[in-house]
C-alpha cells in the first residue's frame, strides 16, 4: 500500500512537471522587458568588532554575532537573453551582538545580471555597488557597498518565477567591517 507521504510527493512532482512544460509551451523565457520581484531573506553575517565599539569589542568578539532575517525587494529591466540591470532594496534586521546590542542594515544597490540559459530554468551571476547603512547602539552610518552573487529563477508560468540567491555585501569605510552573505528565496513577476 502506497503512503500519504508518496502520493503527496508523486503529485507535486507531476504539478511541477505540468508547469514546466506548460512554460516551455509558452517559451521566450527570456525575452526582454521589466519584472519585480520580492523575498525573504537570511543573512549569516561576516562581521568583524566595529571600530566604534571599543568598549565593547571584547564582549564581541569572544561571543559573536547573531545572523539576521530581513526581506529584500527588487526591480529590473532583462535587456535580451544574457543581460538584466536590476535595483533591489534588502534590509536586514537585527544582527545581535551580546550583550544586548545589535546591528541593523540596509543596501540600495544597481546590479547587472547575466544569465546562463533562456529556459525554466535559468542560472545567473550578478555584481553591482549602491549605497549601504546600518545602524547600532551607537551611531548611524553609510558607506559605498558591493554585492556579488549567483542563484537560479525557475519559471513556474511564463510571467511567474521562484528566485533563490546567493551572495556577499562587502561594506566600505566605516561598514567595511559588516559584511555579510545573504541566502534569498522570492517571488518574480515579468510584465510581458
Amino acid at each position: 500500500m502506497m503512503s500519504l507521504k508518496r502520493v503527496a510527493a508523486g503529485l507535486s512532482a507531476a504539478v511541477l512537471a505540468g508547469w514546466a512544460v506548460t512554460a516551455s509551451a509558452d517559451g521566450e523565457y527570456g525575452r526582454s522587458g521589466p519584472y519585480v520581484g520580492a523575498g525573504g531573506v537570511y543573512a549569516i553575517e561576516n562581521i568583524d568588532a566595529p571600530p566604534f565599539w571599543d568598549d565593547i569589542k571584547k564582549v564581541t568578539v569572544e561571543n559573536g554575532v547573531d545572523n539576521s532575517w530581513g526581506y529584500n525587494v527588487k526591480a529590473g529591466y532583462r535587456f535580451n537573453q544574457i543581460f538584466a540591470l536590476e535595483a533591489e532594496w534588502e534590509q536586514w534586521i537585527d544582527f545581535d551582538y551580546h550583550p544586548g546590542a545589535n546591528f541593523d542594515g540596509w543596501m540600495l544597490s544597481a546590479s547587472g545580471k547575466a544569465f546562463f540559459s533562456d529556459g525554466p530554468f535559468q542560472p545567473f551571476v550578478l555584481a553591482g555597488a549602491g549605497w549601504m547603512g546600518g545602524k547600532d547602539n551607537v551611531r548611524d552610518v553609510h558607506e559605498l557597498g558591493f554585492r556579488f552573487g549567483g542563484g537560479l529563477d525557475f519559471y513556474v508560468a511564463r510571467n511567474w518565477a521562484l528566485s533563490a540567491e546567493a551572495g556577499y555585501v562587502l561594506g566600505t569605510g566605516d561598514l567595511s567591517d559588516y559584511d555579510s552573505i545573504p541566502f534569498s528565496l522570492g517571488v518574480l513577476y515579468r510584465f510581458f
